[in-house]
């Protein structure tokens, strides 16, 4: 996606006779996003998913990745080996939003007593700059070392066999079909998990690493369709069917189009070829495959020819071992990977020094094991990898001192890597200026946020370094934010908060592009991409873009992916299984065990323990819709899509009433989860059968005030579940399980401790019920409990335990708790305006100077009209006052410049002034 420069858009008819500077808006090529589902990064980042440093992908669409790190240590003794899979003393220390500077921290010895600063610098798009700055805080001289290590990664599945055969055959891999049924239909017909095509598999077995299975073969009407180009002139020819069948059971297939006729296959538990020649029909560009019924198939894929040769399968082999030239005295080692295109160098400018090559696949431990083996040119393991290394020793630290060592890598052809290596200028001289430079602060931050500062560099240093690739989706290879290195894979509810995170983290392109990662075009296979609990957290994330940017370009491209993510989550898309219940209480159990991210939730754990997947509702899943609709409500009327706005109106009514007289348990003061007959009618609360208590005494229970739907009494008494020490308010914050329910547990994952992403709904529903002071204190717990122990251990916990504050899970994530940077934004940094779900802002400026603001804004109008608040970063030295309509409106002033704005009771939309008294 490209930024068009020198467009910008003028809010003239807003600013009309105002003061107020001109907002530039950028106008957004959405031509970029199309079917593709990568981020806009460079070729060089911290993509890794074996240990942290600077990772090269030198074709994006083939998956191989090429991987250097800096592994320091004490000279003859202990060596930190960075990996990214399990805590090992190093930390993403600072990260620049673009990739193109890298900062970790390696820990030698706690706290910061000794350590390194490994930066990677992005010189050109072909080389990096390494510089380890090595530190000596102790009254003791050191003597550390360092080893560089580089290696080449190829994906998983990666196909280890290929078919060989006449150089006129053309292959097609099963996956590319034009069109695939299956004669028993699944939920997730319309909603592949991974965004993998219906189908699919991924198995280093097939050739090119996928096919076509899932069962398909089993039944008699199974069908794949496919476009081929056979030779018009052609009259004979022969189809190579490359399959395996493993059940034992023979399975017969019917061809038609090119060919016509029955084929029997044999099991076969390795790839077999079914070879059938033919005379050629009409129909040369069409060839359909029709099970008769049998064993299930595993279809790789086809071959055709005109010729007669021979066809077999032979291995791919995989090699990660290079060709290398080394020149000690130059200090520069070429690497020529058999199946990298171009050649990669490195060059450094310290001694002493020794090249050597390490023979295995892991270095965690043999590392450790070899560490006193200073002496070998080549460290054999067990021969399953390799590692090019520069060994680096001793570098001497004497007490209370520090001292750089530099690094340079480059990719490309030979020659021009050898140039790039071999200039006569040291590397510290020729660089001089680049290492000098510094990633600049956070700018615009109010003197009350000082004390956050750090929190926030670590989280958002967490957040860009959890980029992987490859990740496999949609039939391509991406690079993708992950919550945290233990997932290599895709999460949908994480990324959303991932691009939560985004918007306010200065990054709003890369925003843009998670939630593009998830979206498929209109009538797509899949409705979304989809992994993980079904919490549709990209609409929100569209609402945070919109609401920064008022992209009518980005508007009008995202809208029709976010309708059929909500036709699917509303039971009306596809094989879409949500709404089959007569009681329209929505669920999403066949697509994945987990409603709203809460793996222990109490009431969800008994459901899948009894079975009662069929039967059972949780509450969020209808909550969350609603939102969701009332959210797209919005969306479809700037749009002035009518039709859709009936319907978004029909689906909150029937959904909003199904919740109300069917799930309120008014005895337990919560919405409940809700048994149902066979019929599909909700006859029951479920209830703890130990306790006898209602089952959903927690966050679930109390979603239906997120969707906006409650009554007065309802949302008095939910807010006081929410704020009461007796229920869920803890030290830490708000627990996602009542704290006085009988099933409340001290040491759960989710239940019994604090996590941040529904905090933030919590939050933000604060703001739409005008109550700026509660969703406050929601924000000011959450960052005192991260910052302490950020602060203390310097990491970015994924929970936190109720009870101690202390953080827990994975120790430098990012995808849940980026809310953390949404409230620093929304308290602390001027400039930021927040609102909560139901407020819209057509358009908007700040004057230069950040003491005037100006919006037009309008409101959900599906909720009745109430008191709503937002919250305004102004120019701290100054008082304010603020206008909607023409009208005064109450303001409150939290921190110096933060305001918090309470606009009238009015679904009316209506112009916004804040200005300085």
């Amino acid at each position: 996606m490209k930024s068009m420069k020198g467009l910008a858009f003028c809010l003239l008819s807003l600013l009309a006779g105002e003061s107020i500077a001109q907002v530039n808006i950028p106008r957004y090529d959405t031509a970029g996003l199309n079917g593709n589902h990568d981020l806009h990064l460079p070729a060089w980042g911290p993509y890794s998913k074996g240990y942290a440093g600077i990772s090269h992908i030198p074709e994006l669409k083939s998956g191989k990745r090429f991987d250097f790190s800096v592994l320091p240590g004490y000279y003859r003794n202990k060596i930190l080996v960075p990996n990214v899979r399990f805590e090992s003393s190093y930390f993403p220390w600072n990260v620049k939003e673009d990739l193109s500077k890298i900062v970790y921290r390696y820990e030698l010895e706690w706290k910061d007593q000794v350590y390194t600063d490994v930066t990677y610098q992005l010189i050109d798009p072909s080389t990096v700059l390494v510089s380890v700055h090595c530190v000596n805080n102790t009254a003791l001289p050191q003597n550390l070392s360092l080893n560089l290590v580089g290696s080449v990664s190829y994906p998983e599945n990666y196909g280890l066999f290929t078919l060989q055969h006449d150089n006129d055959a053309k292959w097609y891999n099963a996956v590319g079909y034009r069109s695939v049924s299956y004669a028993v239909k699944k939920p997730t017909d319309n909603l592949v998990t991974d965004g993998w095509m219906r189908g699919e598999v991924r198995d280093q077995g097939l050739i090119e690493g996928r096919g076509i299975g899932q069962g398909f073969g089993r039944q008699a009407g199974d069908k794949l369709e496919y476009e081929v180009n056979f030779p018009q002139d052609a009259v004979q020819g022969r189809l190579l069917l490359v399959y395996t069948m493993k059940s034992g059971k023979g399975s017969a297939l019917q061809l038609s189009g090119l060919l016509n006729q029955r084929v029997d296959f044999k099991p076969s538990d390795t790839l077999a070829i079914a070879e059938i020649p033919f005379t050629a029909g009409k129909d040369r560009q069409r060839l359909a495959i029709t099970s008769l019924g049998g064993g299930d198939i595993v279809l790789n894929g086809f071959a055709l020819t005109t010729s007669k040769g021979p066809a077999r399968i032979v291995p791919a082999t995989i090699s990660k071992s290079p060709v290398t030239e080394e020149d000690p005295k130059a200090h520069t080692l070429l690497l020529k990977y058999r199946d990298i295109p171009m050649y990669y160098g490195i060059t450094w400018d310290q001694e002493p020094s020794r090249i050597r090559t390490i023979q295995n696949d892991e270095l965690d431990i043999y590392m450790r094991e070899v560490t006193h083996n200073h002496v070998s040119k080549v460290l054999k393991g067990n021969m399953k990898g390799e590692y090019a290394n520069v060994f680096i020793r001793p570098v001497e630290l004497q007490p209370f001192s520090s001292q750089t060592c530099t690094a340079l890598i480059s990719y490309g052809p030979k020659d021009s890597v050898l140039a790039t290596l071999t200039k006569n200028t040291p590397l510290q001289t020729r660089f001089a200026a680049q290492l000098k430079d510094t990633i600049s602060a956070a700018k615009g931050i109010l003197p009350e946020g000082a004390p956050y500062l750090f929190t926030n560099k670590m989280l958002k240093s967490a957040l860009f370094s959890n980029i992987v690739y490859p990740i496999y989706t949609q039939g391509q290879f991406i690079r993708h934010f992950t919550p945290g290195k233990w997932w290599n894979s895709l999460y949908t509810w994480d990324v959303g908060f991932i691009a939560l995170g985004l918007t306010t983290a200065d990054s709003l392109k890369l925003a843009i592009d998670c939630l593009n990662a998830y979206l498929t075009p209109p009538g797509s296979q899949s409705a979304f991409v989809h992994h993980g609990s079904p919490v549709p957290v990209q609409v929100y994330a569209f609402l945070e873009i919109w609401n920064k940017t008022q992209s009518k370009e980005l508007l009008s491209y995202f809208y029709p992916g976010l309708k059929q993510y909500y036709e699917f989550m509303a039971g009306r898309y596809g094989s879409s299984t949500t709404n089959v219940l007569q009681s329209n209480l929505l669920k999403t159990w066949d697509y994945f065990y987990n409603s709203g991210g809460w793996d222990d939730y109490p009431p969800q754990v008994e459901v899948h323990k009894r079975q009662l997947e069929k039967s059972v509702t949780p509450v969020i899943t209808t909550a969350q819709v609603i939102r969701m609709a009332k959210i797209l409500r919005m969306a479809a009327r700037a749009l002035n899509k009518t039709a859709d706005l009936e319907e978004y109106d029909k689906d909150i009514q029937r959904f909003s009433t199904a919740l109300q007289r069917q799930a309120w348990d008014a005895g337990s003061g919560y919405f409940s989860y809700m048994l149902h007959d066979s019929s599909g009618r909700a006859t029951t609360f479920f209830k703890d059968p130990r306790s006898g208590d209602n089952f959903n005494k927690g966050l679930d229970g109390a979603y239906p005030l997120v969707a906006g739907i409650c009554t007065p009494a309802q949302q008095e008494g939910l807010i006081d579940k929410l704020f009461s020490p007796r229920h869920m308010w803890s030290p830490s914050g708000i627990t996602v399980v009542d704290q006085s329910a009988p099933y409340y547990l001290a040491d759960g994952y989710w239940n019994g401790a604090v996590w941040m992403p529904h905090q933030w709904f919590v939050w933000k529903t604060m703001l739409d019920l005008d109550r700026s002071d509660l969703a406050s204190k929601v924000a000011m717990k959450g960052l005192d409990v991260f910052r302490r122990e950020t602060d203390a251990s310097y990491y970015t916990f994924e929970h936190f335990l109720a009870s101690t504050g202390r953080g827990a899970g994975w120790h430098q994530f990012s995808g849940l708790s980026t809310p953390v940077l949404a409230w620093f934004a929304a308290y602390f940094k001027t400039g930021t305006i927040t609102p909560g779900f139901e407020i819209w802002i057509n358009e908007q400026a700040f004057n230069g100077e950040y003491t005037e603001y100006k919006a037009a804004i309008s409101f959900d109008q599906a909720t009745a009209p109430h008191k709503r608040a937002m919250l305004a970063g102004m120019n701290p030295a100054f008082d304010y006052q603020a206008t909607f309509n023409g009208k005064p409106i109450a303001i409150a002033r939290m921190a110096k410049g933060v305001l918090q704005l309470t606009l009238p009771a009015t679904n009316k939309s209506g112009t916004l002034l804040i200005r300085k008294k």
